[in-house]
C-alpha cells in the first residue's frame, strides 16, 4: 500500500515537473519571439530607450496570446476550431497594434502604418515564431521569405481592392498564387515536424494574412494638444 503511494506521489510529481518545464518552455519562447519583434520595431522606427522596454511589454503579452491561442487549438482540426483560432489571431494582432499606437510618437505611427508589406511579414513571422518554436537561425529566414512573399501579396491585393469591396473568397483566390510561392519557400527551411504542424493551421493563417493584407490601413495617432502659454 505504502508503496502505491509513493508511486502515486512520484506520478503526480513527475507530472508538475512536466507541467512547469512546458510552461518554462513557452514563456521563453514568448520572450524570443517578442524580442525579435521589439528588435525589428527599434531598427524601423528608431525607438527610444524610454520607448523599448514599453514596446517590449507589448509584444511579450502579444506573443503569449498567440500561444495560448494555438495551444488551445492545436489538437481540433475542425473548421469550427480554425475559425475561431482564425479571429483570435486577428484580435491579438489588432490588440499589439492599439497598444503599440499608445507608446508611439504621431511620426513613428504613420511611418509604422505605411510599411505595409514589412508589418504584414512581421506579424506572420511572430505568428509562425510563436506556433512552430522557430530557432533563432530559422526566425531570420523566415522573415525574408515573409517579406518577399508580403510584397507580392499586396500587389496581388491591389486589383480587387480597386474594385471595391470583394469578398473575402476573393481576395483567398487572388492572394493564392503568391501565398503558395511563399509556403514553398518555407517547406525549405521548416523541419518535417514544424511543416506538419503548420499545415494543421494553415487555413487559420492565410486568412489571418488576407485580413491583414486587405484591412484598412489605420488612421495615424493623434498628435498631444499644445500647451497654452
Amino acid at each position: 500500500m505504502r508503496m502505491a503511494a509513493m508511486t502515486l506521489v512520484a506520478a503526480a510529481l513527475a507530472a508538475v515537473s512536466t507541467s512547469a518545464t512546458a510552461q518554462a518552455t513557452a514563456a521563453s519562447n514568448a520572450e524570443k519571439v517578442a524580442q525579435y519583434t521589439t528588435d525589428q520595431l527599434k531598427s524601423e522606427l528608431n525607438l527610444t530607450a524610454d520607448q523599448v522596454p514599453k514596446v517590449q511589454k507589448i509584444n511579450v503579452a502579444t506573443a503569449k496570446s498567440l500561444q495560448q491561442l494555438i495551444d488551445k487549438y492545436d489538437a481540433d482540426t475542425t473548421a469550427k476550431a480554425a475559425s475561431a483560432l482564425t479571429k483570435g489571431l486577428v484580435a491579438a494582432v489588432r490588440t499589439n497594434q492599439t497598444e503599440l499606437k499608445k507608446v508611439l510618437t504621431p511620426a513613428q505611427w504613420t511611418q509604422h502604418q505605411g510599411n505595409k508589406a514589412q508589418r504584414l511579414a512581421l506579424s506572420q513571422t511572430e505568428v509562425m515564431a510563436s506556433n512552430l518554436d522557430l530557432t533563432r537561425d530559422q526566425i531570420l529566414e523566415v522573415q525574408r521569405i515573409n517579406m518577399d512573399g508580403a510584397n507580392k501579396l499586396v500587389a496581388a491585393l491591389d486589383k480587387p481592392m480597386a474594385s471595391g469591396k470583394p469578398t473575402h473568397t476573393a481576395l483567398l483566390e487572388a492572394a493564392k498564387p503568391a501565398i503558395d510561392a511563399r509556403d514553398a519557400e518555407l517547406q525549405k527551411v521548416l523541419t518535417v515536424e514544424q511543416w506538419k504542424k503548420m499545415a494543421t493551421t494553415r487555413g487559420a493563417f492565410r486568412s489571418l494574412l488576407v485580413d491583414q493584407a486587405s484591412g484598412p490601413t489605420p488612421a495615424p495617432a493623434a498628435a498631444a494638444p499644445k500647451p497654452k502659454p
